[in-house]
């Protein structure tokens, strides 16, 4: 067995400065959250007055690690292993300090991740890795064949096409009708379910499916032209195993844990979604839910 890991790259000094980037990659990225959360709430003071105060801790090195090596490998299992000490210990001490009567704390993930395609196909299951650098490249070739030549495409990021609007309001052409035809095209390639275009999730209300999750993710000004949806198991050709940005159950269900003030025993099984938290911190809280808030209390919890 070997570690064939460099962690002390992360003493060594290069341009008389260290290199911590290697931290969100190594359990030890959330060893150091951890401690800092602590640290602030005593420097702080948190929790000692009337007044509510709000943390949000993020333990993102398990989000690197597990898009890095996959669910089922040694890394991320040794992550999560190491994650449930330092939650334990977050809890001890949130108790011994503050009070568990006192913290209100929930636990939860904004994705899952996919398996490894690799691993899929070796146990006879569909999948595979998309080649969006390949689809792009094709697609630039199309436009240019079809409405001329230019700069067509002015991005691309997490399966989302970003059209030149300027170029194409300039050159008198419909911006609508080049969605569409880049949204037809894209279909062709392998991996590819289904795609939808900006103008569809502006004009149509999806209530239910993989778009339904897509269109509540939208956002006018800054969601791209054409949204790509990948084949269950199929993930985007990157620096990584996998991925989770998918909307199918392995990306889109994740855990919600409540501990503390006004937390009774017991579990729930219906489906609850991530916008319900505000509205039920709120009325815990006894405050007027948020602007724009769209989720409704957990009635279980505060009835």
């Amino acid at each position: 067995m070997t570690f064939p890991y460099l962690l002390e790259n992360l003493s060594e000094l290069k341009r008389k400065i260290i290199d911590y980037s290697l931290l969100e990659k190594t359990p030890f990225g959330n060893t150091f959250s951890k401690d800092f959360a602590t640290t602030l709430i005593l420097n702080e003071e948190l929790g000692r007055d009337d007044y509510t105060d709000v943390l949000m801790l993020c333990f993102t090195a398990t989000e690197s690690i597990g898009n890095l090596f996959g669910p089922n490998s040694m890394e991320i299992e040794d992550v999560l292993l190491r994650l449930d000490k330092e939650i334990a210990h977050l809890l001890s001490f949130l108790d011994d300090n503050i009070g568990k009567e006192n913290v209100l704390v929930f636990l939860t993930s904004d994705h899952g991740v996919a398996q490894i395609p690799s691993y899929l196909i070796d146990n006879k299951i569909p999948a595979g890795y998309f080649n969006q650098n390949g689809a792009l490249s094709l697609l630039v070739s199309a436009l240019n064949n079809t409405y001329g030549r230019g700069d067509w495409i002015k991005n691309y990021h997490a399966q989302q096409v970003y059209l030149n609007h300027t170029l194409i309001e300039d050159s008198k052409l419909s911006l609508q009708q080049m969605q569409d035809y880049a949204s037809q095209f894209l279909l062709q390639f392998s991996g590819v379910a289904n795609t939808v275009t900006g103008n569809t999730l502006q004009t149509t209300n999806f209530t239910d499916g993989v778009f339904r999750k897509i269109q509540n993710s939208y956002n006018q000004k800054r969601s791209g032209d054409v949204i790509i949806n990948l084949k269950p198991g199929w993930v985007e050709k990157n620096a990584g195993a996998t991925g989770g940005t998918s909307s199918y159950s392995y990306d889109s269900r994740i855990p919600l844990i409540w501990y503390g003030w006004k937390v009774g025993r017991g579990s729930i099984t219906r489906t609850i979604d991530i916008t319900d938290i505000a509205p039920t911190l709120s009325t815990f809280l006894n405050i007027t839910f948020p602007n724009s808030c769209t989720g409704t209390p957990v009635f279980e919890m505060v009835k």
